[in-house]
């Protein structure tokens, strides 16, 4: 009687709940299994196993009720319940929310039925079904049902196989609508699943594929006339395919888009599409190289020049578009004529940009693999109905100052392109190594850690280096309490003449048997700080190059209690080692401010930062003005879907705004526990780093290339400084001085204050060539000032 009553309550609460539902809830009371368990701590209790059939919703602030189930950094969830018996289903749904603290909506949530438990079969992918329903909202914190009613199948397990959109998912409610008798007899159609985690990458693949060509449809039926009777009957063909598509695909794979031959249809369906829109064969046009690509989107049709401008010996990007609307791949030979060095000069390099996707479902043109040398050109391969984007990286170091003009040539038989190239060098010289201080927790000395390998090491450590990575990051096995100086050694071989050396000490409430609070403890950390200063300093280093995180992102009393027993000691051993902390306090004034203090740099999270009231800021602004260093750094967004120039490029520029001088990402080692090409076989949920990571190999991206611009960019402020203090010391005076002084006081303000700069996904629209534009004013001033050494 119990129970019924409970039941009568729960389906009250349901009708109140005032959502709309096809059909009677099967699932009510039924039990749930997970794979994995929920573990968000705020969330997770006992009850987990019967609450997401309950009936009853969450109130209050989603992710903290324990009417939820969450996860955190699970790659892949499988909920199934079990219904009792076989039953005929209508539709599902999937209660969940997103829109705050990193929380995002689930990348795809494939739905599976059985009757035996052992063999399962697909029924759709919620997401997508239930689009017709409405969009989960954007940019806001929001509950959102996603839910079905056109399912026709049977089962009585029911899985839901959830691919997290980022580090967190959570669920309070899953309702299953009964159907229809008569389709209790209906068959299942293709081959039964067994292994739901394997299914799921290639649930990912048909996901990919059945996007694009929903995207294409849509283009098509909106042609006019006829023009669309042969494109519409292609993808339906495609459509049918699907389900029988091969299932066996390697998680240790590259994969790149278009995934396989029914991708390839999907495309050249596009490619009649742009062929009825009058788009050429093929076509080349400029870019803006910091702007996303639309894998589906309509051909550029901008005209003008690749045109980059920069000085002596620093690296910067242009970037050219071809799209291929022909009915077949198009291999085009490419080649640079006109610029100082001769056809294809050695100072520039030429990538063939790769499309990959990314667990959200929003593929991205990010990976700078070098284009392919063939005698005198270089092979770029379009595909048909596609974009492919030509990256190249410029670094000239010895050529003859000016504005010098060129071609980008690109031919294919009979068909010739040509788009203009101008390279404008001014009379001034980059640095060998920029002032500003760069880092990612590369993690570079633990081979058996993230995702640094000892095939990929050597290659993924120059790469850093040849982007101006100075800081590297270690793990606390290079600082042991036992110290051994054995890993400490290998790793300084691994980083000769690194500028910092920054290690993640993760310590805890005790040193060996000494606990916090006792004289033993603050001995033993002297002791300890003591010792790897030393040492630090008979390997050539000076200590306060030494840099130590004592413990990563407090944000509450525990962590700021720990901090501070060790950091008392070890100022009190006043060796000159470095104390650096991610502080992550909501409200920093509720930090322990006595930990604070004991600390030389304070290094705030810059999405947070941002995204704060202006008290928040300032606080930050004070400490510097009382002598603190500060530093930034990002970890909030996966980074193939974190905009390379304001997420990335502009974090320098922040830096300089509030006189940062170190910039540091999480994490160049982190590819979410596999290969950074296939995003859809991460063990982990998010893939943080922005190099292309596999076991074997390291592959440059555009968000790599931005951390480089960054330091650049930075470096930027630092010579305009150098050379106005020059210029006045020399006597000069008048308009050029005021109007790069003006420039130096307001660039960064300019920059930082465009519309949208503030937004951190590469999805928002916003005008990149802001800080180039920018730039470009500050190398005008600095060539109209008396140079440091007395010259223009």
């Amino acid at each position: 009687m119990k129970y019924q009553l409970a039941l009568l309550l729960a389906l009250a609460q349901v009708i109140a709940a005032d959502t709309q539902r096809p059909g009677d809830n099967l699932a009510l009371g039924k039990p749930c299994t997970f794979d994995p368990r929920p573990n968000y701590s705020y969330c997770t209790d006992p009850g987990d196993k019967t609450q997401l059939t309950d009936g009853v919703h969450t109130k209050g602030h989603f992710w903290t009720q324990k009417s939820t189930v969450g996860w955190s950094g699970a790659a892949g969830i499988t909920i199934t319940v079990d219904l009792g018996a076989v039953q005929p289903i209508r539709g599902v749904s999937f209660n969940t929310a997103a829109g705050a603290a990193q929380v995002t909506w689930p990348a795809s949530i494939v739905i599976l039925t059985s009757d035996d438990g052992k063999s399962f079969h697909p029924a759709g992918e919620l997401i997508n079904l239930s689009m017709k329903h409405g969009a989960a909202p954007r940019d806001k914190y929001a509950v959102h049902r996603f839910w079905t009613d056109e399912l026709r199948t049977h089962g009585r397990f029911v899985s839901f196989l959830v691919m997290p959109g980022g580090p967190y998912t959570f669920v309070d409610e899953i309702e299953i609508y009964h159907g229809e008798p008569d389709w209790l007899k209906l068959p299942f159609s293709g081959e039964g699943v067994t292994n739901a985690k394997a299914y799921q990458l290639h649930a990912a693949f048909e996901q990919r594929i059945r996007k694009d060509l929903i995207a294409v449809r849509e283009a098509a039926v909106k042609l006019k006339g006829d023009a669309s009777k042969n494109i519409l009957p292609e993808l339906d063909a495609v459509e049918r395919e699907l389900p029988s598509m091969p299932r066996r695909h390697d998680p240790a794979s590259r994969v790149t888009l278009p995934l396989n031959p029914l991708h390839e249809r999907v495309f050249r369906a596009q490619a009649m599409v742009w062929r009825a829109q009058k788009a050429a064969t093929l076509a080349a046009s400029p870019a803006n190289p910091w702007d996303p690509l639309d894998i589906t989107g309509k051909p550029s049709k901008k005209t003008g020049a690749v045109s980059v401008t920069m000085m002596q010996n620093e690296y910067r990007a242009g970037a050219l578009n071809i799209s291929n609307a022909g009915d077949s791949a198009a291999e085009l030979r490419l080649q640079i004529a006109g610029l100082p060095g001769g056809t294809n000069p050695p100072y520039v390099t030429v990538h063939e940009v790769a499309w990959t996707d990314t667990r959200k479902g929003i593929a991205v043109a990010a990976a700078l693999p070098k284009a392919r040398r063939d005698g005198d050109a270089f092979i770029i391969t379009v595909p048909s109905g596609m974009v492919r984007q030509v990256w190249f990286t410029f670094h000239p170091t010895d050529i003859k100052p000016g504005a010098h003009r060129g071609t980008i040539s690109l031919a294919r038989g009979k068909t010739k392109l040509r788009v203009p190239l101008t390279l404008r060098v001014y009379p001034l010289r980059f640095p060998d190594q920029p002032k500003f201080h760069l880092g990612g927790w590369d993690y570079s000395d633990a081979v058996k850690g993230r995702d640094v390998t000892m095939e990929n090491r050597d290659a993924y450590i120059r790469h850093l280096r040849e982007h101006f990575v100075d800081s590297p990051w270690a793990t606390a096995s290079v600082l042991p309490h036992n110290l051994d100086t054995a890993r400490f050694d290998e790793w300084l071989r691994l980083w000769p003449g690194a500028r910092q050396y920054c290690v993640y000490a993760a310590v805890g409430e005790q040193i060996g048997r000494a606990k916090m609070g006792t004289p033993e403890f603050d001995g033993k950390v002297r002791e300890w700080i003591t010792f790897w200063a030393g040492h630090a300093k008979k390997c050539g280093l000076r200590p306060e190059q030494l840099v130590v995180l004592l413990v990563d992102e407090p944000a509450e009393d525990h962590r700021d209690n720990i901090i501070l027993a060790w950091a008392k000691a070890v100022r009190a051993a006043n060796t000159g080692v470095t104390l650096f902390e991610d502080v992550c306090h909501a409200n920093p004034l509720k930090a322990n401010q006595e930990m604070i203090k004991l600390c030389h740099v304070l290094c705030p999270n810059r999405p947070h930062f941002l995204s704060s009231a202006a008290s928040y800021r300032d606080y930050f602004a004070q400490k510097h003005a009382e002598g603190m260093e500060l530093a930034f750094y990002s970890c909030n967004i996966g980074a193939r879907l974190a905009d390379p120039y304001s997420y990335f490029r502009l974090q320098a520029w922040t830096a300089w705004q509030y006189g940062a001088e170190a910039s540091y990402f999480w994490a160049f080692s982190d590819s979410g526990g596999g290969s950074s090409w296939n995003e859809y076989a991460m063990t982990h949920s998010t893939c943080y780093t922005p190099l292309f990571l596999d076991p074997a190999t390291v592959t440059g991206s555009k968000q790599m290339e931005a951390i480089r611009e960054s330091a650049e960019d930075y470096e930027y402020f630092v010579m305009l400084r150098a050379r106005i203090a020059a210029a006045k010391k020399a006597g000069q005076k008048g308009a050029v001085v005021e109007r790069a002084e003006k420039l130096l006081a307001t660039a960064a303000d300019r920059v930082l204050n465009a519309p949208d700069a503030d937004k951190l996904m590469w999805t928002d629209s916003k005008d990149r060539t802001t800080a180039d534009r920018v730039r470009a004013e500050m190398l005008e001033a600095m060539t109209a000032l008396v140079a440091p050494n007395g010259n223009r």
